[in-house]
């Protein structure tokens, strides 16, 4: 809140970050901003299934979270929640029959819009919770996730490598940051590029981030996974990874 003063009418604020995997204090924030009448959008992208009850507490203008991440609905299935005045400023990009509608109604009567994803996003969470539990599936999720971390961290072994996962402050259940070696993924784009290499010289799908100019790999978990997901990629990626990163540190520097 330092970085805010009289000219500040809008925050943007993730409720868990992505690059990071953190839970970020957006009650706190939210509760400051409306205390000096600034409007809080929270993006909450990760939160729906993941969070027991993401606005419980909250404290926002409006809050938009996905449910096709852990919610496990149909891609581009997304939920959007606005408060107080802001609901009648709201209106979608393109218009439409509905765009005379009051909220949210005008969001939902788009002429040619597929509604197949939302109409079937709550058979996704219904299925989940009807199998597991949603209580049951998160402390699944943030055991395994706790287990892949640790083995994948002790499988990293180059210098430079911190051993462990990384301490973020504020964990989420799911989620978990091991550090790359040094000199992978530095950037937003050099992350991004060893997902799609991941994927095409592996065979996996991976999450590879970057914040502060440390390269990250953000180690997820669901109830489709299993331990040996994590121990086939300590196994067979990890070493592939510490050669590119051997490999990087062995390239000459480019030409000024």
């Amino acid at each position: 809140m330092a970085q805010v003063d009289d000219d500040v009418a809008l925050i943007v604020l993730d409720q868990i970050t992505s690059a990071t995997a953190r839970l970020m204090p957006v009650d706190r924030v939210g509760a400051e901003a409306a205390r000096r009448g600034i409007t809080l959008l929270v993006d909450g992208a990760h939160a729906p299934g993941l969070l027991a009850a993401p606005l419980d507490g909250l404290v926002c203008d409006a809050w938009t979270g996905n449910l096709h991440k852990w919610g496990c609905a149909p891609r581009g299935t997304a939920a959007l929640v606005a408060r107080g005045p802001l609901r009648e400023d709201l209106h979608p990009l393109i218009d439409s029959w509905g765009a005379a509608e009051p909220f949210p109604d005008r969001f939902d009567h788009q002429g040619t819009h597929d509604a197949t994803a939302w109409l079937a996003a709550p058979a996704a969470l219904d299925f989940v919770d009807a199998t597991w539990g949603w209580e049951t599936a998160r402390r699944y999720m943030d055991e395994l996730a706790d287990h892949g971390a640790r083995l994948v961290a002790a499988a990293f072994g180059l210098p430079g490598t911190p051993e462990g996962p990384v301490d973020v402050g504020m964990p989420v259940p799911g989620m978990r940051l091991v550090r790359l070696p040094e000199g992978l993924g530095t950037t937003r784009l050099a992350a991004d590029a060893l997902r799609d290499r991941a994927t095409a010289e592996l065979g996996v799908e991976a999450a590879f981030t970057s914040f502060d100019g440390v390269g990250y790999l953000r180690l997820s978990a669901h109830v489709y996974n299993t331990p040996e997901d994590y121990e086939h990629f300590a196994a067979v990626c990890v070493p592939v990874v510490e050669k590119w990163a051997r490999e990087a540190a062995a390239a000459p520097a480019p030409a000024a």
